[in-house]
């Protein structure tokens, strides 16, 4: 009984070629904003090779060139500027918008402190970390555009689909019930004055097969995707074009 339980939950848990079905089961695409000068030119990756939904690459080799020869990254604060209004009708019941705003932006202080972080643990990093723009330095500027704080009335609701159905089961039918982040970057040269390399991705909460603490905390999930995208974008940068970096999983067999 408790294998026929657990069975389609762990099918898709170590279905690691399904690439497509583990996205079906993550947050869709958000729509480019402003922030991105390319954002129509995003093209959508495969889960297979890349962690973010969206990306578009600089095709000029004499740009790529120019700027290969550069260790160095600055990181810009992160921007609020292009943040849309929550979209999640629990969350909008929950949490006030003065309280959601208030929370973005401690959140965009910890995706910078992150991302710099990342590189700055990592043994093989390929760009050293600066504090200030440099002339010898590249750029990485990032947007949070939506933010949608996890419902806790959500969490019970979707922790219940899961004990009358089974486990996993609101991964297909909670996406609703689910707070969600999404955010842009985009790595520029200021001394060519190009933009190099640009990125979208959005998060949910991942469905956990017997209980997640995230599903139970407004922004806790957050500050683990935030996470996770720091560790996935310094990967992206030591990585050749058509290599696999691998895409964070929309299940989790963790508590938090």
């Amino acid at each position: 009984m408790i294998v026929r339980l657990l069975l389609p939950m762990l099918i898709l848990l170590g279905c690691s070629s399904c690439s497509s079905m583990q996205r079906l089961a993550k947050a869709g695409a958000a729509e480019p904003s402003a922030f991105l000068a390319n954002g129509p030119k995003l093209q959508k990756t495969k889960a297979k090779y890349d962690p973010f939904l969206r990306v578009w690459r600089n095709d000029s080799r004499e740009v790529w060139a120019k700027a290969e020869a550069k260790k160095k990254l600055y990181i810009a604060p992160v921007s609020l500027d292009y943040l849309r209004p929550m979209t999640q009708p629990l969350s909008r019941v929950e949490v006030r918008e003065k309280s959601r705003q208030k929370e973005a932006q401690k959140l965009a202080v910890y995706m910078r402190e992150q991302f710099a972080l990342a590189f700055k643990n990592s043994p093989n990093a390929h760009y050293e970390i600066v504090d200030e723009p440099e002339k010898d330095a590249l750029t990485l500027e990032m947007a949070i555009v939506e933010f949608n704080p996890n419902s806790i009335v959500a969490g019970i609701t979707r922790r219940a689909i899961n004990l009358i159905a089974v486990p996993g089961a609101e991964s297909l039918v909670g996406r609703q019930l689910k707070g969600n982040i999404a955010m842009e970057g985009r790595v520029t040269d200021p001394a060519q004055k190009q933009s190099l390399y640009e990125f979208a991705d959005a998060e949910q909460n991942q469905s956990a097969l017997i209980l997640s603490v995230h599903d139970y905390n407004a922004y806790s999930a957050a500050r683990k995707i935030i996470r996770g995208w720091a560790t996935q974008f310094e990967e992206v940068t030591r990585t050749k074009p058509g290599e696999r970096v691998k895409d964070s999983a929309a299940f989790t067999l963790w508590l938090w």
